[in-house]
Formats: structure tokens, C-alpha cells, sequence
């Protein structure tokens, strides 16, 4: 659990808003487990959820990962995301799960999928987050 107490100190704003909590983080696949409620004010008229809330939560979740992976000494921050949108789903307790694929000096390759409250597979995402120990990047 002392992994999963450094997210606390890092600005990972989705996981405030859409009230994530951290699961579990295995250091050896390096994968982040989470939980999520995404409640009804994400949802459209007809109750079902906007995909843009995904795309943020997601995210998170890979940047989180490499954050526990990595350590935040790294700075890292997602620079590009690919999310595919499998299931539309309703409000509720969501999963999502994120493990670095790669990791480079520079860049690590990393992989997400959202899991809807029936278990179905909402999303997949794929990014590249690249590390940046100054702080200086966007």
C-alpha cells in the first residue's frame, strides 16, 4: 500500500473528480489497478455516459501507473493517448486497469482498459508518457 500513497501527492486531477481510488499496484508488472464511480452528471439525456469522461480517467490511470513505476521524481505526464470505445454503459463503480508496456530513457509505452459495472469492456487506451524530471514540460 506505501506505493499507492504516492498518487496522493500527485496532481491527478480525475482522480478528485470522478472520485478514483487506488486498488492495488503490482511493482513487478507494474500495473494499477482502480476503482471509479461515475455518477449521472456525465451522462447524457437518455442516462447513458458521455465517452469524454473516459478519455481523462484513463489518463490518469496511465500516468498513475508510471508514476508508481517510475517514481514521481520522474515527472511524468501523458503526451499522446489512442482511447477506442467499446460498450456505452450507465452510471456506476467502473474498473480500470493500466501497466507499462515499455519503458525508454525518455518514454514509456503503456496500456489501459475501463471496465463498465457490468464487467463489460467500456474502452481501451494506449499512450505514450513521457518522463520529465525537471518539470519543465506542458
Amino acid at each position: 500500500m506505501e506505493h499507492l500513497a504516492v498518487l496522493g501527492a500527485c496532481d491527478l486531477p480525475t482522480f478528485r473528480r470522478v472520485g478514483l481510488q487506488a486498488v492495488r499496484f503490482d511493482i513487478e508488472t507494474r500495473r494499477l489497478s482502480v476503482s471509479a464511480h461515475i455518477g449521472v452528471e456525465f451522462a447524457k439525456g437518455s442516462g447513458v455516459l458521455r465517452g469524454g469522461i473516459f478519455a481523462p480517467l484513463l489518463d490518469d490511470v496511465m500516468t498513475g501507473a508510471a508514476i508508481l513505476a517510475l517514481g514521481p521524481e520522474t515527472g511524468a505526464r501523458l503526451i499522446t493517448q489512442s482511447l477506442d470505445y467499446f460498450a456505452s454503459a450507465e452510471p456506476g463503480v467502473f474498473a480500470a486497469d493500466a501497466w507499462m508496456m515499455s519503458a525508454g530513457s525518455h518514454h514509456c509505452l503503456m496500456r489501459a482498459e475501463l471496465r463498465a459495472p457490468s464487467g463489460e469492456i467500456a474502452a481501451l487506451a494506449h499512450g505514450v508518457v513521457a518522463r520529465d524530471p525537471d518539470g519543465e514540460g506542458s
